[in-house]
């Protein structure tokens, strides 16, 4: 049945269907037909309309039979199962998106959480019993501060000095970070971190006194080229890579990872521990 009213409505819609109308409409006797002027004439366009008529009532059977397969292959055929996305490409996207629109905030927040858990995980190393939770918020308002927001705005300055990735934009680079901002950075933490911890995180907020040798009390020379040293062995070699392959949108995020690492040697020295690590580390050499 369907088949036939396929066929029916093909031969309708053939060039001789065609042929056949158009000859029609444009003869004598079928517009007579149409204006009532003959017998011979009426009975053209009376056939004319049954035709159309005809073909009117076979196009909404075909459209209905049409419905009724379609109905039918939805219930039998199987639909197919839409694709999953990748959720690493998907992440990949969101924070990509994160990082253009938010790049500041990102690179705080980033700078922080990363600096909190190296905090907590060298106390825990030395088997701090509770956390020195005060020690752990000074780390993370410096390092958001320092090596999050202003290490990203220093960066893109970087990037705007010396755009591209040619070796002498990348040396120029490598070198003003290694030299200028990290020595910036590392005199903020030697500074910032004692003095946060005792002022604002030691349990009663107040402000220092306006006096520079408390102010830079923590800060000692020492220190500050065990730092420098440490940075030079990790952050040269990171910057070299860095400004030749990472992007600059990513860099803040790349640079906070690495930064963990430097700050559990931070940690470290700020608390005290470092120069038992750094005898401890010797001893084991020299009796292996």
């Amino acid at each position: 049945m369907l088949f036939q009213l396929f066929s029916f409505v093909l031969l309708l819609l053939s060039p001789a269907a065609d042929a056949f109308v158009t000859s029609s409409v444009s003869s004598s006797r079928f517009k007579a037909g149409l204006s009532g002027n003959s017998n011979d004439g009426n009975r053209v366009g009376q056939f004319a309309q049954v035709v159309l008529r005809q073909s009117s009532r076979v196009e909404v059977d075909v459209a209905r039979e049409y419905v009724a397969v379609v109905d039918i292959a939805k219930k039998y055929v199987p639909a197919q199962s839409p694709r999953r996305e990748n959720p690493l490409k998907h992440f990949s996207e969101g924070y990509s998106r994160l990082q253009s629109e938010h790049y500041l905030v990102m690179a705080f927040l980033q700078a922080g959480i990363l600096a909190s858990g190296a905090d907590a995980a060298t106390q825990i190393m030395e088997g701090a019993s509770p956390v020195d939770l005060g020690h752990v918020a000074a780390m993370a308002s410096v390092a958001s501060t320092m090596s999050g927001v202003m290490n990203a705005v220093w960066l893109k300055q970087l990037e705007n000095a010396f755009p591209g990735t040619g070796t002498k934009e990348v040396a120029a680079k490598t070198l003003i970070h290694a030299i200028i901002i990290a020595s910036i950075i590392n005199s903020a933490y030697l500074v910032g971190v004692p003095l946060f911890k005792e002022y604002f995180f030691g349990g009663s907020l107040h402000l220092p006194p306006l006096s520079l040798p408390v102010i830079f009390g923590g800060w000692k020379f020492d220190e500050f080229v065990t730092l420098t040293k440490l940075e030079v062995l990790m952050f040269i070699p990171y910057n070299t890579l860095a400004f030749k392959f990472v992007p600059p949108q990513v860099r803040p995020l790349t640079h906070a990872a690495i930064s963990a690492t430097f700050n559990v040697a931070v940690s470290a020295i700020t608390l005290g521990y470092f120069n038992a690590w750094c005898e401890n580390a010797s001893s084991f050499i020299s009796s292996h």
